[in-house]
């Protein structure tokens, strides 16, 4: 979803409604239109659909068949608002409204919004959906809006249906129309024009199955002080970049003007210094801490799937002087995920630091509340004031007797060049290799000086207050087959306004696009891909009660899995192994072509079995199934062997072989039968 002027503050959304006001009033005239719901026409060349028979696919008694190599066509549909919604005999405001969206089978529904509108009549959605369209000549969205009525949901009207071909410019899908627009609101015949209007931004695109994603991250710990009037040597934008994600701490100064709110004067630097080629995605803001996302023009089209979520580490847990926000998203059929965070400071914290990440890990859901962070996307950002110092331990008594000598010491390396020698002495990179914190993370090799403790307004002079250290850093984790490629890493010296430098890295990935999931409307046979397991074990799990011990299971959950899979439990274990023909059920899978099959994991979740206080995580891992579509063509079965982890520190493994299968629905036969 592609929020436009907006912005999280507090874990709440600051309401673009000036926006909204601005172009309410504009509208009128497209709102009279020309018949066809809509302001503007678009263009009304038609991509060339594609052909796929099912009833082949379904035919095939191996799988063989069931294959789609062709590019994806997404919609997205950003829903932003709703205005002058009456119910039409009583005309009366509506109360408890929703927008729901067809397309090819598919439904969508918004959130119940049940608050009132606002003076001029606008009710703030901002929610957005994707659709995957299968024959594009002949596909249409549907839009009908409800609202509570004497006897439940009522429809107040519809939207004219929307061509998926007119959104598309050529057979090729480049660029559509990404004007956020009023869509008229009709009766259920369409030939009453009611009062209604819906906003809505409707993007289409066709992907390449692979296309290379330029990303730009860059944090900076502000000091709560007005932000230097050029940062430009932070924020070049010489290149192109698809995603670029902006973290802050510290973030907390009074305005400029026009501005009276601190977080609008900053997403206004940012939005100044970017220019009019990125949009903004997301933003979040909790306390003193803020993360921006924003997206090249080029590149909106791919943007879908925007969530975000916010985790305070401060006192109790509860003040947000530190903590984490995030905010995920997909491109095409990549998913991402950044994580700006601020640890607790000062010499010494070290574990405290670490319990911060561990919090943010374990307690900062997004999408999947059952599924930590870490084991959701294809890649993790995670950057930021991470606090860490360099921790000399007893050898600091060999640099000097003396703070202020130990401290010239410092400086002197700094000025000489010499990072590594310091390096070996940061907390980050020795609690990495004892795998306390960040462990799964990679971090480029930094050929920068120390970002922390600046004298303001200079470019290289420490102040003695603190030995200088590397505070600011960015980090990233991918899943097992995906690869990421740093291409930049460093700090920006000459921004001088806070006591910290702001430090950016770029980075090369590919995304990729799947073909559609044809999975809605199999013939009766209902033939779905299924994983059995032939063997299954865990090995040095957690502990979790008293005795020393756990009872675990594994739980297989995910939207790619036709229902929910759980083993057996094994009681009193750490090293437990699963009997496959007594204790593994079978995965039915809900992805379609093979093609995509290459792409997923199966997410697998360790639990121990609790009736008393219920089951606790003991570990989360993800199993590629590329191995096993491998596997499966040559007729074989495929091993692996995962790590799990549980709060971001290592959990065990788990270790088994599986088998890929074509068949009947297995989960659907052995509910028939328990009905017979």
């Amino acid at each position: 979803m592609i929020h436009h002027n907006s912005f999280n503050q507090n874990s709440g959304v600051m309401k673009f409604n000036s926006f909204l006001h601005r172009i309410a009033g504009s509208s009128a005239a497209a709102s009279q239109g020309d018949g066809t719901g809509r302001a503007d026409n678009y263009s009304d060349k038609a991509s060339s659909g594609r052909t796929f028979d099912l009833n082949a696919i379904a035919a095939g008694s191996n799988g063989a068949h069931v294959t789609n190599k062709e590019r994806a066509c997404r919609v997205i549909v950003s829903v932003n608002a709703v205005k002058d919604l009456q119910r039409k005999k009583l005309y009366s405001a509506v109360q408890d409204v929703l927008v729901k969206l067809t397309a090819e089978g598919q439904s969508r529904e918004t959130s119940q919004i049940e608050g009132k509108a606002d003076k001029h009549g606008v009710l703030i959605i901002n929610e957005s959906f994707t659709f995957d369209v299968k024959d594009i000549k002949s596909a249409m969205i549907s839009v009908n809006v409800y609202g509570k009525g004497l006897l439940g949901r009522e429809c107040i009207g519809r939207c004219k249906d929307i061509v998926v071909s007119d959104l598309l410019q050529g057979n090729q899908g480049g660029m559509t129309n990404l004007r956020t627009e009023w869509y008229d609101l009709y009766s259920k015949d369409g030939k009453s024009l009611f009062s209604g209007k819906v906003l809505m931004q409707i993007v289409a695109g066709i992907a390449q199955p692979e296309q290379d994603l330029r990303v730009f991250i860059g944090t900076w710990n502000v000091g709560n002080a007005r932000p230097a009037d050029d940062l430009s040597p932070w924020l070049h934008t010489t290149t192109t970049f698809d995603i670029i994600a902006i973290g802050s701490q510290e973030c907390d100064y009074p305005a400029r003007a026009p501005y009276t709110d601190c977080s609008k004067d900053w997403m206004a630097t940012l939005r100044s210094f970017l220019g009019h080629d990125y949009k903004i995605v997301h933003g979040v803001s909790r306390g003193q801490m803020r993360l921006v996302v924003f997206a090249h023009t080029d590149a909106e089209k791919s943007i879908s799937d925007v969530s975000s979520g916010s985790e305070a580490t401060g006192l109790g847990n509860v003040i947000p002087n530190k903590g984490g926000l995030c905010i995920s998203l997909k491109c095409w059929d990549t998913s991402l995920c950044f994580v700006n965070c601020h640890l607790a400071a000062h010499v010494g914290q070290c574990e405290l630091r670490n319990a911060n990440y561990r919090d943010i890990v374990g307690n900062m859901h997004v999408d999947n509340q059952s599924v930590d962070i870490l084991h959701q996307f294809h890649h993790v950002f995670w950057f930021g004031d991470l606090n860490y110092r360099l921790d000399f331990g007893r050898e600091e008594e060999a640099l000097s007797t003396t703070e202020t000598a130990a401290w010239d010491a410092v400086v002197r390396k700094i000025h000489d060049k010499e990072f590594q020698d310091l390096l070996v002495y940061d907390e980050l990179q020795r609690e990495q290799k004892e795998n306390r914190a960040l462990y799964l993370f990679k971090e480029g090799e930094i050929t920068f000086p120390p970002t922390f403790k600046m004298i303001r307004e200079t470019e290289d002079v420490y102040d003695m207050k603190r030995v200088p250290a590397w505070c600011d850093r960015i980090l990233w984790f991918s899943q097992d087959g995906c690869q990421v490629d740093q291409l930049s890493y460093t700090s920006v010296s000459s921004v001088s306004s806070s006591d910290h430098k702001p430090v950016a890295a770029t980075f090369l990935l590919k995304a990729f696009a799947l073909p559609c999931n044809y999975i809605d409307n199999l013939d009766e046979d209902d033939k779905r891909w299924h994983v059995r397991f032939t063997a299954l074990r865990a090995r040095n799990l957690r502990a979790s009660d008293i005795c020393g011990y756990s009872d675990p299971y594994v739980s297989f959950i995910g939207p790619n899995l036709f229902q929910e899979v759980r083993t057996a439990a094994r009681l009193q274990n750490l090293n437990p192994v699963w009997n496959p023909l007594k204790d593994l059920p079978t995965i039915v899978l809900n992805t379609f072509p093979i093609e995509r099959l290459e792409k997923e994991y199966l997410t697998a979740r360790v639990l121990d079995y609790n009736t008393k206080t219920g089951d606790g995580v003991l570990g989360y891992g993800l199993i590629p199934l590329a191995s096993a579509v491998a596997a499966f063509k040559a007729k074989g079965t495929a091993d692996f062997v995962v790590e799990l982890s549980h709060r971001g520190c290592p959990a065990g493994t788990l270790e088994g072989t599986l088998k890929l299968t074509w068949e009947r629905n297995a989960a659907k036969r052995r509910s028939q039968n328990r009905r017979q």
